[in-house]
């Protein structure tokens, strides 16, 4: 079979896959297109999970809750649950999991600020603790350990402007010595902190005309002069594409907002305003969920809150509670989600719920067989031993494989049923075929697959009519 139009993407956590577009060349009397995705080459096979923590004097009670929380994440990504109760795991488990610890203190530049606990550079992004590594067959529980400790051991004698976002970039622009976080793997950025982003590529030039009086509003009052949040975002992405990043914020936002909040519309809200005098204690801003301990007040993260604005794979929840439980919880399914469908080029002219001339076929690891996945059938021997099987197709979702859904949000797509999801290290191909109009321009075999109704025979391309005198006209 000839297979044109093939598109070849690396799938990774949380790729939902673009609405994509390519010509492609006619395939006999029907015009075919196909798309190959890689599961497994990256994704959640090799995930960093990059922790920025704040590490200012109010923040010891929130560190406690989450170190306690780290196992949990650890173990959600290397065992996943299955809290569906289907009797399999909710998504695939981790291969390497790595995790980089830093702190929120880039300090304030060249500048002493008495009584701060500023130093000069403050910790400028360097890993807390080195790069925590786990593989798969090592002790998850001796992992998560590590890393629950080097949380704990944080401390609070940070300077007290937070710059999280900016700490985040320091520490990628540093893989270099470091060797993380890697180029080709999901990256997930976590950020704790109770305060505003106060992120500052030119500390000694902003904080130069601090003064006593301002120390608790300064950054607010001259939000204007920050470094902007898509400028510390290219920092941040590099060369990933924006479905290699996760971005959760654990910070200042309302109790009552849901972890897939729009922020556009949490932005609007009154108590995500910045306001001097909120806070008792202090002319500083108003606390978004104020009260006596330290424990709940926070204040409102609206930088935090604009940068998930820019990452489709966004998780925002409240520092002001005494479980993390829920917000570990999220960020682990959101690391650990499969891609659900495969995007197709255009619509199939098909009605939801019937059948659709496709084809989907995956080649598994080697080592597994076709009978060991509902919804598979063998189909024909794969490279290395592998096995490659034909995916059912169940019109509507009824049963294990695949089915067409022309409403998606995202896209027209062939969705594969939750238990018939490929397995980490296998490559899914998909193909359909259907009769298409060509536009005026595109390469044809014959005047059938023309809109115009005419395939020129000395461009074997769709072209205008021509005249009823036999010119070729204009």
């Amino acid at each position: 079979m000839v297979r044109s139009g093939v598109l070849s993407v690396v799938a990774c956590a949380l790729v939902l896959g673009g609405c994509l577009e390519r010509k492609s060349a006619p395939v006999g009397p029907n015009v075919g297109y196909g798309q190959e995705v890689q599961i497994g080459q990256g994704g959640v096979s090799a995930v960093d999970v990059l922790f920025v923590i704040d590490n200012s004097g109010s923040m010891a009670q929130e560190q406690d809750n989450l170190a306690v929380q780290i196992p949990s994440l650890v173990r959600d990504l290397a065992s996943p649950p299955d809290d569906d109760g289907d009797g399999s795991p909710d998504w695939n488990a981790a291969e390497e999991l790595r995790i980089g610890i830093v702190t929120t203190d880039t300090g304030t530049g060249s500048l002493t600020v008495d009584g701060s606990g500023c130093v000069a550079g403050g910790d400028g992004g360097a890993l807390q603790g080195g790069v925590f590594t786990w593989r798969e067959g090592d002790d998850p529980d001796a992992f998560a350990e590590g890393v629950r400790a080097a949380v704990a051991g944080l401390g609070t004698s940070g300077c007290p402007w937070e710059q999280p976002l900016e700490a985040a970039a320091r520490a990628i622009e540093r893989a270099g010595e470091t060797g993380f976080p890697r180029e080709d793997g999901l990256l997930a950025l976590i950020v704790v902190t109770d305060e505003e982003d106060c992120s500052v590529d030119d500390d000694d030039a902003f904080f130069s005309s601090m003064t006593a009086s301002s120390y608790n509003v300064f950054c607010g009052r001259n939000a204007a002069s920050l470094t902007t949040v898509p400028e510390l975002l290219e920092r941040i992405r590099g060369d990933r594409d924006e479905n290699e990043l996760i971005y959760a914020a654990i910070a200042g936002v309302p109790v009552d907002v849901a972890p897939d909040a729009d922020p556009a519309s949490l932005l609007a809200r009154s108590d995500m305003q910045f306001r001097e005098g909120g806070d008792p204690r202090s002319p500083r801003a108003a606390a978004v969920c104020g009260s006596d301990d330290d424990l709940g007040r926070a204040d409102p993260a609206r930088r935090l809150v604009e940068m998930a604005g820019y990452v489709p794979s966004s998780v925002l929840t409240t520092i002001c509670t005494d479980d993390f439980g829920p917000a570990i919880a999220e960020i682990g399914a959101r690391i650990g989600s499969q891609i659900p469908g495969v995007c197709l080029v255009r619509e199939l002219p098909i009605s939801l719920g019937e059948r659709v001339p496709c084809e989907v076929s995956v080649q598994l690891p080697a080592g597994r067989g076709c009978d060991s996945m509902p919804g598979y059938a063998y189909l024909e021997p794969g490279d290395d031993g592998a096995e490659v099987c034909a995916v059912a197709q169940v019109p509507g979702g009824d049963g294990s494989g695949f089915y067409y859904d022309p409403g998606h949000a995202e896209c027209p797509q062939l969705v594969i049923t939750e238990d018939a999801q490929p397995p980490i290290g296998a490559v899914l191909s998909a193909e359909c075929f259907f009769p298409l109009q060509m536009e005026l321009g595109d390469l044809c075999a014959r005047s059938s697959q023309c809109g115009s109704g005419y395939c020129d025979p000395i461009t074997d391309a769709c072209a205008e009519l021509p005249p009823p005198d036999g010119t070729t006209g204009p």
